[in-house]
């Protein structure tokens, strides 16, 4: 599995983009209203991301265990700390 990801980001605008094995995907993250930059810092990204593997790995082993999963709540939240910018 090959993945790229991509952001362009200005003061007015800030565009990313995901791929996998060459499946493109547009992400809708707005731009810092007050400053250049993405709407979201890299650490949200990242406790996003994974949140999301928790949920996806759950559909993932219920698939291979012929359970049906029809809905993944991630109530756990992900929470951490980072010492300071960087």
């Amino acid at each position: 599995m090959h993945i790229h990801a991509r952001i362009h980001s200005s003061s007015d605008r800030h565009e990313a983009s995901v791929a996998t094995d060459g499946r493109a995907k547009m992400l809708t993250i707005p731009p810092n209203p007050s400053k250049p930059g993405s709407g979201i810092n890299g650490g949200e990204l990242l406790f996003l991301a994974l949140a999301t593997c928790y949920g996806n790995d759950l559909f993932r082993e219920a698939a291979v265990r012929g359970i049906v999963v029809e809905c993944v709540e991630v109530d756990v939240e992900v929470d951490g700390q980072f010492g300071g910018p960087g």
